[in-house]
């Protein structure tokens, strides 16, 4: 007796989890020279400046605040970038209102990101609300 074994549910799932992975890693969202000045420009904006041989240290959490725009910019290849925003460690968190830095999140020795979700996006949630006031 052969059995048929009905693959269409597998399948369904196994494409739901690609949709899944691919959506999260191509969702990140990166910043360079010729566009940083415009992304920074409008609304509350958080980048976190990172390097590729730091990749283990990033701010994973980045995607997940509310209530902004989140980007990453590679310090490797902006130096000056970096340099202009006076960025000695990474991961290096900053936070801007319309173009104005208002809070930074530095790295500890380890170059860990200190501050968590929580913080960082208490201090969103701070400068949106002092908009209002």
């Amino acid at each position: 007796m052969i059995r048929k074994i009905d693959i269409s549910n597998y399948l369904y799932i196994l494409i739901m989890v690609f949709m899944f992975l691919c959506g999260t890693a191509l969702s990140q969202d990166y910043i360079t020279a010729d566009n940083f000045k415009n992304k920074i420009a409008k609304d509350v904006v958080v980048v976190e400046f990172w390097a590729d041989w730091n990749k283990m240290n990033q701010f994973n959490e980045l995607n997940k605040l509310k209530g902004c725009n989140v980007y990453r910019i590679d310090i490797m290849s902006y130096m000056d970038i970096q340099m202009n925003y006076n960025v000695t460690a990474i991961p290096t968190v900053i936070i801007f209102d319309n173009g104005v830095e208002k809070e930074r999140f530095n790295p500890n020795v380890m170059f860990k990101l200190d501050a968590d979700k929580k913080t960082v996006q208490h201090s969103v949630d701070t400068i949106t609300l002092n908009k209002f006031q």
